[in-house]
């Protein structure tokens, strides 16, 4: 009885803990509501139940409460070990097997007691693994391809440059470089996809990474650039003008499959600076005390604000229509076109308070445009993209 206590007594702590740290601000009912609000505090209930039963010697609860935990422990140990990929993962090996050898004892020490108070405690115990991994588990995608074709993607003669008005603009690489009055902007157009879970689990548990190889560049019509590239994940295609003092990176990129992911952007600018957002002041990325960062929450762009670090709750900045806001970067403008259209707007599982999956996030002098990512908040749950065709086009402006 030593091992039951001493087990049902740190899981009691260890599941209290994991309550507190889970992110708050849940639609009631939502999939991420019942695993953060509902399956948490029940486990953290029927293990202190079970602990105080133990030492109270109340063998009924005692039972069942036993049983609740093991059954839930044998499952969700079970799906992570034998989905996960990741040295995390083989962890749940040995849970597998302590969970099961745990209730082998309780079934031992059960008697006089009916065994079956074992048994449907272990039976709720699966139940409720089966509804915390459904709430966990990356929702259905919600970001909106395009419905047009991609570019056409011939041998143009080779050429990674133009020089138009007093900008220069280069291809090196997976970077596009822009220059104009001796200052520099380094924008990487692609879909990047860092942590990535292919079957929707937690990348914690799942991993691997998706970067886009360096654009193959040549001189298309009407004297724009025209880019190509392509790996297991994306197939993408632009073209890059300047008019009228303004650079225009078009990328349409196909996604092939559909993506599981945690950390991801469809377009990266590297640029030092104070910035704005729609004029009002950008002090803080993700590396400052308080992050600050563009979402959707209740239908509208929001420039948002955290509590501590990226979590939330969260303090509204400045709140417009849906749109694409325009930066202000050291007196450059930037504007990114469809990333409101077809960025995700369902509310991500890792934030809470109705922030969206997709994101414009900053970390020091790097800025990120994401349609669906995890960054925000608490966690490494995943979250979908959706196959087919998305069109992004950076606009910059010199001052």
């Amino acid at each position: 009885m030593a091992a039951i206590r001493i087990g049902m007594a740190l899981h009691a702590l260890a599941s209290l803990a994991y309550w507190i740290a889970q992110p708050r601000g849940f639609e009631v009912l939502s999939r991420s509501f019942l695993e953060h609000q509902v399956v948490a505090p029940i486990l953290f209930a029927v293990s202190a139940t079970g602990a105080i039963a133990l030492l109270l010697n109340r063998r009924w609860p005692m039972w069942i409460s036993v049983g609740i935990v093991c059954g839930f422990w044998i499952s969700s140990s079970a799906v992570i070990a034998f989905l996960g990929s990741t040295w995390h993962s083989r962890i749940f090996w040995p849970g597998v097997a302590a969970s099961i050898a745990l209730l082998a004892i309780a079934y031992r020490r059960v008697r006089p007691d009916p065994p079956t108070l074992l048994t449907g405690g272990t039976i709720v115990g699966v139940a409720l693994a089966g509804l915390f991994w459904f709430a966990t588990w990356a929702p259905p995608a919600s970001t909106h391809p395009q419905e047009t074709e991609m570019l056409a993607s011939p041998d143009y003669p080779q050429s990674n440059s133009l020089d138009l008005e007093g900008i220069s603009v280069r291809v090196e690489r997976r970077n596009v470089i822009i220059t104009s009055g001796g200052r520099r902007a380094i924008l990487q157009p692609g879909f990047e996809y860092w942590s990535v879970a292919d079957g929707g689990l937690w990348t914690l548990f799942q991993f691997r990474s998706s970067s886009p190889p360096q654009w193959i560049s040549g001189r298309g019509e009407n004297g724009r650039l025209a880019i190509r590239m392509e790996n297991e994940d994306f197939l993408g295609s632009g073209q890059i003008w300047i008019e009228n003092r303004t650079v225009h990176v078009r990328c349409l990129t196909r996604v092939k499959k559909e993506i599981a992911s945690h950390l991801s952007s469809v377009l990266q600018l590297d640029f030092a600076g104070d910035a704005a957002v729609e004029g009002i002041p950008w002090r803080g990325g993700n590396m400052q005390d308080r992050a600050e960062f563009v979402a959707f929450r209740n239908g509208r762009t929001e420039f948002l604000r955290a509590s501590s670090r990226e979590k939330g709750p969260f303090e509204t900045l400045g709140a417009w229509e849906s749109r694409d806001p325009e930066l202000t970067i050291d007196g450059w403008k930037i504007r990114v076109l469809g990333w409101a259209v077809q960025g995700s707007h369902e509310p991500s599982p890792t934030a809470g308070w109705g922030v969206s999956q997709a994101a414009i996030e900053r970390a020091g002098r790097t800025y990120f445009w994401s349609l669906a990512s995890t960054s925000i908040g608490r966690g490494w749950h995943t979250v979908r993209t959706a196959p087919g065709v998305y069109v992004i086009e950076a606009v910059l402006t010199p001052p």
